[in-house]
């Protein structure tokens, strides 16, 4: 449970040498059972202080669903705990190898991996976000990813494992050395690259509606006029950006379009809008997306972006016909996928890279050249989590994408973090959580060349892993040299 506490909002960095207790448990453990058993006990813990805060969504309707708050608080804990039951019981095997913390590790790492993709995939806190924390300390991910910094933080972590002074000596000179050229890499990185900023000026509203109003047919408008309030502020933005289904009516309504377009004509602004958007067919081939959408002063709609990776029971129900749902959820309609592409919006010769909440979490899907793109909008919805750790986490991890790939961030949330990112990570402004307001501000320029995160993907962290291991086995090597000459 200390170990869960390492992520955002708290960042308990001490937390992180329990997982030199883990390793030493597993090394000791006296069969592969026992060795499992332990890591299902550490990864409950682990998950559920880190991800308790999903029960908190069910609040919302509390009313129906009261029910399935122990089974999401500690259900998906349970779920998640598997992961590290099966690091540790492959690792139980590897006891008696002279590199028994470096295989620990590895399993690790690849298990972080396999849980971005198994079953759609979560890969939520994984630890390199543990050092998101620091804009110095995530800069290498822009060479290794986030996969590559959980290995570097897992073997830093891990290096104290054993006390024994043959075991602990060459482990944590290593780990002193990568903490070295880690810091040293991120300073390099951040003062010779300020940030500079393009002439398109850019407002993201952040208006705070209550989650059970939201969907209220009743608050509708007032929720409307909240938005275009916020929106319509001096300063005379050349865009304006509102979050994930900030329009939960098609904007092709006309009432809507009209109030719309009176917001836009007096500076000829363009609106991004998250909201709920259908492929114009009606009974069984109907089919609902949730949307990303750009409309101009004139009317027109430049673009309508689906999001393609869909929260499962949230904005989809898995093998749907297999949980015996579709009495239960008559009347519920499931989102369908889009196709996940760069959209652009020609006046300013800007190419953006669209994400809806969820889709931030995945470092593969969101991997962008910056040859190829100029920026990422990440527009979301994360009052779901009430006063949590859930909204600082998701604000950390889109931060971290902006670093792998290069880019700016703008992220918009209706309520939880909104910011403005260079793409480097350093947050140039945001609005707090539960803040109502808006952010105005020159869209950051990006980098002048494509990282190598980008370039070559997920494929750089074994790189790193093959050097830490080099570099390891020089330094036992060495320290044996000497030992036996002194």
């Amino acid at each position: 449970m200390i170990s869960g506490l390492t992520f955002a909002p708290i960042f308990f960095l001490p937390g992180l040498f329990t997982l030199s207790f883990l390793c030493y448990k597993i090394k000791t453990a006296i069969n592969w059972q026992q060795a499992t058993k332990i890591g299902f006990i550490f990864g409950f813990g682990h998950f559920l202080t880190g991800l308790y805060w999903v029960s908190i969504a069910i609040k919302v309707y509390i009313n129906e669903f009261w029910w399935a708050i122990p089974f999401v608080l500690f259900g998906l804990p349970v779920i998640l705990a598997c992961f590290i039951a099966c690091v540790c019981g492959l690792s139980f095997f590897a006891k008696n190898n002279n590199y028994y913390q470096f295989i620990f590790c590895l399993y690790w790492v690849f298990i972080e991996w396999v849980r971005s993709w198994i079953f759609t995939g979560f890969p939520w806190n994984l630890l390199g976000y543990t050092l998101s924390f620091s804009d110095t300390l995530i800069q290498v991910s822009s060479i290794i990813g986030v996969y590559g910094l959980s290995f570097l933080v897992i073997y830093i972590s891990t290096s104290i494992y054993c006390l024994k002074y043959k075991v602990i000596l060459p482990q944590s000179i290593t780990s002193i050395l990568l903490i070295i050229i880690v810091i040293f890499y991120g300073t390099f990185r951040l003062n010779n690259n300020p940030t500079s900023f393009s002439d398109i000026k850019v407002r993201l509203v952040q208006p705070s509606i209550p989650q059970t109003s939201k969907w209220n047919i009743k608050e509708f408008w007032h929720n409307l006029d909240l938005h275009i309030e916020l929106s319509e502020k001096d300063n005379n933005p050349d865009l304006i950006i509102w979050s994930e289904t900030a329009l939960v009516v098609s904007s092709s309504y006309e009432p809507i379009k009209k109030r719309l377009l009176q917001m836009l004509a007096p500076t000829d602004a363009i609106l991004l809008s998250g909201g709920v958007s259908d492929n114009g067919e009606t009974n069984s081939a109907l089919q609902v997306y949730n949307s990303l959408s750009a409309l101009t002063a004139d009317g027109r709609k430049l673009f309508d972006y689906h999001k393609s990776h869909l929260v499962p029971f949230g904005e989809y129900i898995p093998l749907k016909r297999l949980w015996l749902l579709p009495e239960i959820t008559a009347d519920f309609l499931d989102y369908t996928e889009g196709k996940g592409e760069l959209v652009r919006i020609d006046k300013f010769n800007l190419i953006i890279k669209p994400l809806i909440c969820y889709e931030s979490i995945f470092p593969d899907f969101v991997r962008t050249s910056n040859k190829v793109a100029d920026l990422i909008v990440n527009v979301t919805n994360d009052t779901w989590y009430g006063n949590s750790s859930g909204p600082y986490q998701h604000f950390q991890i889109s931060r971290m994408r902006s670093v792998e790939n290069g880019l700016p961030l703008l992220r918009v949330a209706n309520n939880g973090i909104s910011a403005v990112i260079d793409p480097l990570g350093r947050v140039i402004k945001k609005l707090k959580l539960n803040e109502i307001g808006y952010i105005d501000s020159l869209v950051p320029s990006k980098l002048c060349f494509e990282t190598v995160y980008s370039k070559f993907g997920d494929i750089t962290a074994l790189l790193v892993i093959i050097m830490v291991l080099i570099a390891h086995i020089l330094i036992k090597t060495l320290l044996k040299l000497l030992s036996k000459r002194y």
